[in-house]
């Protein structure tokens, strides 16, 4: 099985809306190896899924003016989140 890590960001209609949020948690739970919330509207996921395939998830539990992005995460990377997520982020990039 190869897995790549991915990286998805989504602000749905700019406020909070915990039930849009939750459908969305819930897709990458569903569909993920296994995932890291290194933000509040953020998630790594490890897949072995496509950009496109989690694109088209994450479209099928959000309403069209939502805003997505997904993108592969690879090396080298930089921020300061919590350590929990760099131990688990480093050994999948």
């Amino acid at each position: 099985m190869t897995t790549v890590v991915l990286m998805i960001s989504y602000d749905l209609n700019r406020y909070d809306r915990p039930s849009s949020y939750q459908a969305v948690h819930e897709v990458i739970k569903k569909s993920a190896v296994s995932f890291k919330r290194p933000l509040y509207s953020q998630r790594f996921v490890e897949t072995e899924g496509s950009v496109q395939t989690w694109s088209d998830l994450v479209a099928s539990v959000v309403d069209q003016d939502d805003c997505w992005f997904v993108v592969r995460v690879t090396s080298p990377y930089q921020g300061w989140l919590p350590a929990d997520v760099w131990e688990w982020l480093a050994p999948r990039v």
